[in-house]
């Protein structure tokens, strides 16, 4: 574990506007003061603060005060440390002993108070003549409310207005990031979201607590909750002061909110519900008898929670439920609220309830409920569709182990073909992607495949042995049982085709008839269903993968983060490990190695924790890849070889050699690399993964060698309706022609499309044709060009390394040079070339004269290998 020492106070981000206003209000000699107002814990005076120093580095006489309820209670409590210890001096004391210094007349004293609408009296009194006067400038803070009513509320008033409201998702990554120094994991930024509400001091204190207790971690570079997230224990005082102050009636209504939800306002007290939301206790929305009522702050509910005794809490939960049940039956959603309410009681729930409530918490993507449920129906109602639930809702939720026994155990009970295909297809699939046991799944499909006699289920199992193959690889017989299987069909074979197919055509190099597919299927009415084998989420990532392989790479990157994101609210952990590699591959397209892995790293450490080990393989070998093109050869070592223990004896995925392609190129070997990539492609071609060997083609083009892949290219390009493929194919032509004019027009459309790591090696082959042609101007203009586009992607790969210095090179002298720029000493590229130390000091003694530099220092700016960019996901 990672630890971090969290110095306060934390950096303000996010409230650039803020700031800027308030110091704007203070350069006006009109101002008399600002009152900045929002939620406890949303960091006004940290806000307040920072406008008061500002003040003080102006010029301004500063001093600042704390109203407080003890302080409250005493006449002048709140401003009692400033005042002289002569009465006749006291009224005009502020102003007397705050003088500017000279030639800063015009700059008046500031005070700052927190929490002005505690402010005593008497306090009040001696501040509004000089505030009237405009003698004096106050920075106040107060409740989102602004204390109506109080004395210290009406000297608020007469103020001006700044109101803080939580921070947005994005400003908490943001701020994550620079407190933690380092990425951090999407899933864990919207977690402490949620948790604190935006609320900077609220983020501070679990983020503290978190790393105090384990639960935050850094694993592979990537910042990451590896536990549930507990409010710590000062987060939980601070939250118990707020409730102090509450009487019965308030506690009351609190506690049904926190245990039970959100409900209709026509259920509490009105005059103690208006109590609490002026408090900022409660929040409604809604009017009339459609209002509802929820708790403003999620931490509240947590608190509370603990703090309520299990007699009153069952009293609550079995009170709201039969409320809700009363008056002819509940709708579905408050069905399924009130069959979890019984639970949460310990009352008994009839199996047939939790059947439909299981079915209902399904429909609306409420994943972890729905395995709550199921878990109670096998305790009331151990037969196959109870093991059948279960076993679904363990393999969503990433628990592949517990999945394959609950699933095994349905297969043994169950008495009827729906039972039997439900629970094969789900078994396989569970097999297949959690476990990584393919060759057991393929087995379990086809011997349910021969004792299949309705035509119906023996397209359900054509379907599923396709979404197999898909897996491991060979779209030809994926292709092949799809067509089987009708496309338009609302029956279980077409849904559970519906992921596979649009992942299928895909990488058969048919992105638009991929894209069409995806949308067919999200129009229909089943999707709303959030199957385990055909979540929304999954369908998304699919037409991520398809946008992203037609070159609509920016689109390709926004639906996948919807995705991930529908994954992550809706607890579905399969499909957010599958959306966060297929967003690890859409930046690794884009040339942003430095998001690309963090994406990887995220599946990697998701799948790891759940057992997870499709995801766990396919996490692994992007980290492996993008390691290697980013010279980091040390890290792809490890990523790579834990990626070779896992394969199993069916995995064909030609990836494989993409990956062990570039290790080698990293090493300076590209010939053997480009060998590699050459078997890769006949493999891919043989299976029918036509984008994949458009990417292996076009990486030989890469590593040197256009003349002998411009030709394939060009075929497969007129094969598939692709326009990444065709852009591929028009720019090894070029490449092979040395045509500048057209490999300029390539570079320009490869950064249009997103490809930027493709277009600054283009933009590096324009400058070499350019000075090869004499036009040096046009060459150093196209060599900027490609630094700038270089500087944003963080990798190290042959195309980026200027025509000038390869061709000068050796093959051993470039492959020795690679692996000294890559950080290694003479001895390491000794015994990894078994040459001798002496021979390798002469090579790089030889590649230091042919071009130009004096010492290793200099050798990986002259190779053009760019370090790895800090950056963000």
């Amino acid at each position: 574990m990672t630890t971090l020492p969290l110095t306060p106070p934390w950096p303000l981000v996010g409230r650039a506007d803020e700031l800027g206003k308030v110091t704007g209000l203070l350069s006006s000699p009109h101002t008399r003061g600002i009152v900045i107002s929002g939620p406890t814990g949303a960091g006004k005076t940290r806000l307040a603060h920072e406008a008061w120093e500002w003040a003080g580095r102006r010029g301004h006489p500063v001093v600042r005060a704390a109203a407080t309820r003890a302080s409250r209670s005493v006449p002048l409590g709140a401003l009692a440390p400033l005042l002289s210890p002569r009465p006749q001096d006291r009224v005009a004391l502020p102003v007397r002993r705050l003088r500017p210094a000279k030639g800063l007349e015009q700059h008046r004293p500031v005070i700052l108070i927190d929490d002005v609408h505690l402010l005593d009296d008497a306090s009040a009194e001696l501040l509004r003549p000089l505030l009237a006067s405009g003698e004096l400038l106050l920075i106040a803070t107060t409740t989102a409310e602004g204390g109506r009513g109080t004395t210290g509320g009406r000297i608020a008033e007469d103020l001006h207005p700044v109101n803080l409201r939580p921070l947005s998702g994005k400003v908490v990554q943001s701020l994550l990031e620079d407190v933690l120094r380092g990425p951090v994991e999407r899933r864990t930024t919207r977690h402490l979201h949620g948790a604190s509400g935006g609320r900077p001091l609220y983020l501070k204190e679990l983020v503290t607590g978190a790393l105090t207790g384990g639960e935050l971690v850094c694993e592979t570079g990537l910042w990451r909750l590896a536990a549930t997230l507990a409010p710590p224990p000062r987060l939980v005082e601070l939250v118990r002061y707020r409730l102090s102050t509450i009487d019965e009636p308030e506690r009351a209504v609190l506690e049904d909110l926190a245990l039970c939800g959100p409900d209709a306002v026509i259920h509490f007290p009105r005059d103690v519900v208006d109590s609490l939301r002026a408090a900022g206790l409660v929040r409604t929305h809604g009017s009339g008898w459609e209002a509802v009522a929820e708790l403003a702050d999620p931490l509240d509910g947590e608190v509370l929670r603990t703090t309520v005794p299990v007699h009153r809490s069952r009293r609550i939960l079995l009170t709201r439920a039969e409320r809700t049940e009363a008056g002819g039956g509940p709708a579905d959603a408050e069905l399924l609220r009130s069959t979890l309410w019984r639970l949460d009681a310990g009352a008994a729930v009839p199996p047939e309830r939790l059947t439909v409530a299981v079915e209902l918490a399904r429909a609306v993507n409420d994943f972890p409920a729905a395995l709550r449920l199921a878990g109670a129906l096998v305790r009331v109602r151990p037969d196959a569709l109870s093991h059948l639930l279960l076993g679904e809702f363990r393999h969503a939720c990433g628990c592949p182990e517990d999945a394959e026994q609950a699933l095994a155990r349905a297969l043994e009970l169950a008495t009827t073909p729906d039972e039997r295909l439900l629970g094969v297809v789900l078994r396989t699939q569970n097999l297949a992607q959690g476990l990584l046991r393919t060759g057991e799944a393929f087995e379990v499909n086809a011997a349910e495949l021969r004792n299949a006699r309705d035509l119906a289920i023996q397209a359900a199992l054509r379907a599923n042995e396709a979404s197999l193959w898909t897996l491991i690889g060979d779209i030809d017989r994926a292709g092949a049982l799809l067509e089987s299987v009708a496309a338009e069909g609302g029956d279980r074979s077409a849904l559970i085709a519906a992921v596979p197919r649009v992942y299928c055509l895909s990488e058969a190099g048919r992105p638009d008839e991929a894209l069409a597919a995806a949308d067919r299927r999200r129009e229909r009415p089943e999707c709303a269903r959030a199957d385990s084998v055909a979540h929304p989420a999954l369908l998304q990532s699919a037409g991520a993968r398809a946008l992203a392989e037609a070159g609509r790479l920016k689109e390709a990157e926004s639906l996948a983060h919807q995705a991930y994101d529908h994954a992550v609210d809706t607890r579905a952990v399969t499909a957010q490990i599958r959306s966060a590699t297929d967003l690890g591959w859409i930046c690794y397209l884009q040339g942003s190695m430095t998001r690309a892995r963090y994406w990887f790293a995220s599946a990697v450490s998701c799948s790891r924790d759940q057992g997870f080990l499709s995801g766990l393989w396919a996490g692994l070998a992007g980290r492996a890849l993008v390691d290697a093109v980013t010279g980091h050869l040390e890290d792809s070592d490890d990523a790579w070889a834990e990626a070779r223990r896992m394969l199993p004896d069916q995995w064909q995925r030609p990836e494989c050699l993409l990956v062990e392609a570039w290790r080698t190129a990293a090493l300076g070997r590209l010939g053997e690399a480009r060998a590699m990539l050459r078997t890769g492609v006949q493999s891919a071609a043989g299976t029918g993964l036509l984008t994949l060997a458009s990417h292996l083609l076009f990486d030989i083009v890469r590593m040197g060698d256009a003349h002998g892949a411009q030709t394939e290219l060009t075929e497969l390009a007129n094969r598939c309706p692709n326009p990444f493929i065709a852009l591929r194919a028009r720019t090894a032509r070029a490449l092979a022609a040395d045509a500048g004019d057209e490999l300029e027009r390539c570079a320009e459309e490869a950064e249009s499309i997103g490809a930027l790591l493709v277009a600054a090696e283009t933009w590096t082959a324009v400058a070499g044709a350019h000075t090869a042609s004499g036009a040096h101007r046009k060459a150093a203009r196209c060599r900027a060009e490609a630094e700038r586009l270089a500087a944003h992607c963080g990798a190290s790969t042959p195309g980026l390394t200027p025509h000038a210095v390869r061709d000068s090179l050796t093959g051993r002298e470039m492959e020795i040079a690679l692996l000294a720029a890559s950080g290694l000493g003479n001895a390491q590229i000794a015994e990894q070339l078994a040459l001798s130390v002496r021979t390798v000091g002469n090579h790089l003694q030889r590649v230091y004269s042919k071009i130009g530099i004096r010492n290793r220092r200099l050798l990986r700016e002259a190779l053009r290998q760019q370090p790895l960019l800090p950056g963000r996901a």
